[in-house]
C-alpha cells in the first residue's frame, strides 16, 4: 500500500469515527468514536524517524489521553447518578483539553510548530468537530462555558501577537475562532456549524497555500510568491479577521446580532476586541508581503494556481449559500 492510499484509508476511518459520535446517542460509543478518531490522526503526524517528531507524537497522545480519561471517569459518574454540576464540569474539562482551549492550551501551538501544513489542517479543522459537537450537548446550565469563551477569546489574541511562527499564529487563531463557535451554542442555535464550515474552508485556502509555498515563517512570505498569490492570501486574511463584506464579517455579524437579542452585551464587547487583535497580527502577516514587490520574473507570474483560485472562490460563494 503506497503512503498516499494509506493516509487516504486513515482519512477516511477519521471521518468515520466523526460520523459515529454526530450520530450516536451513547456516551460510550461518543468515547469510542473520539479514541478512533484520536488513533487515526497519529499516522498523520509521523513523516520521519526524528526525536522533535517522536517528542510532538507523545505529547498529543498524552493530552488527548488525558482528556479521554476525564471524558470515561465522568460517564462513570453520570452511570451511577452521581451530582450534575460536576459530571458537567468534567466533561466539560475534558472537552477544553482535547481542543486546547486556555488554560489546557500549552500543548498545541508548541506541537503544532514546523509541522507539515496538511496535517495541521486536519489538527485544526476535523480534530475539533467531535469535541465541538460533545460542547455543544453541555450547554445547559453550563456556567464554565462562560470562562471557556473569555479565555480563549483573549488568550488566542493576545498570544498571537508576538509570533513569527506561521503554524503558532494559525493554532492561536484557532483558538480564537473556538470561542465565537462556542459562543453561538451558548445561545442554543446552530449557528456554530456554518460558522465552523466558514472557518475551515478560509484555513484549508491559506493553509493549502502555505503549503504550496513552503512558507513556514513571516520573512518566507516575500520569496517567490506570484502576486496573484499575495492578493488571494490578503482576501483570506481579510476574511479570516471578519472584514466586511466578506463571509467571515457576515457569519460574526450574525452571531452578535443573537448575542445583542440574548443580552450578552459584556461577552460581545470582549469577543470584538479579541477580533480587532487577532486582525492585527493577520495584517502585520501581510504588510510586508503585499509592500514588496515579487522576485519572479514577468513570464512567471502568467503561471498561476487554478486549483487554489478554485478553493478561494468557492470559499467566497459556499458561505453565501449556507447563509440563505
Amino acid at each position: 500500500m503506497t503512503k498516499f492510499n494509506k493516509k487516504t484509508f486513515f482519512l477516511m476511518i477519521m471521518i468515520m469515527s466523526t460520523v459515529m459520535v454526530m450520530s450516536s446517542n451513547k456516551w460510550l460509543s461518543v468515547w469510542m468514536g473520539m479514541e478512533i478518531n484520536m488513533m487515526m490522526t497519529i499516522p498523520f503526524m509521523f513523516q520521519n524517524k526524528s526525536k522533535e517528531l517522536s517528542e510532538k507524537i507523545m505529547t498529543y497522545f498524552l493530552t488527548q489521553a488525558m482528556g479521554s480519561i476525564i471524558l470515561l471517569t465522568s460517564i462513570m459518574m453520570k452511570t451511577y447518578n452521581l451530582n450534575f454540576m460536576i459530571v458537567m464540569f468534567t466533561t466539560t474539562v475534558s472537552m477544553m483539553i482535547k481542543m486546547g482551549i486556555p488554560p489546557f492550551h500549552m500543548w498545541m501551538p508548541e506541537m503544532l510548530n514546523k509541522m507539515d501544513w496538511i496535517t495541521l489542517l486536519i489538527m485544526i479543522t476535523l480534530q475539533k468537530i467531535n469535541p465541538l459537537i460533545v460542547s455543544s450537548q453541555l450547554t445547559e446550565q453550563n456556567n464554565l462555558l462562560n470562562m471557556m469563551m473569555i479565555t480563549a477569546a483573549t488568550v488566542g489574541s493576545i498570544s498571537g501577537i508576538n509570533q513569527l511562527s506561521l503554524s503558532k499564529i494559525m493554532a492561536f487563531s484557532s483558538i480564537n475562532h473556538m470561542s465565537w463557535m462556542m459562543m453561538c451554542m451558548a445561545m442554543k442555535n446552530n449557528l456554530w456549524i456554518k460558522y465552523f464550515i466558514v472557518y475551515a474552508l478560509i484555513t484549508a485556502t491559506l493553509c493549502l497555500t502555505f503549503n504550496k509555498n513552503m512558507s513556514f515563517y513571516m520573512n518566507q512570505l516575500n520569496h517567490n510568491m506570484m502576486n496573484m498569490n499575495k492578493m488571494m492570501m490578503l482576501t483570506m486574511m481579510l476574511n479570516l479577521g471578519g472584514i466586511p463584506p466578506l463571509p467571515g464579517f457576515l457569519l460574526k455579524w450574525m452571531t452578535m446580532e443573537s448575542m445583542m437579542v440574548s443580552n450578552y452585551f459584556f461577552m460581545m464587547t470582549i469577543m470584538i476586541f479579541s477580533s480587532m487583535v487577532t486582525l492585527l497580527f493577520y495584517m502585520k502577516l501581510m504588510y510586508t508581503n503585499m509592500m514588496l514587490s515579487s522576485t519572479m520574473t514577468k513570464f512567471k507570474l502568467m503561471n498561476h494556481n487554478k486549483q487554489l483560485y478554485l478553493i478561494m472562490l468557492i470559499n467566497l460563494i459556499t458561505p453565501s449559500i449556507l447563509l440563505i
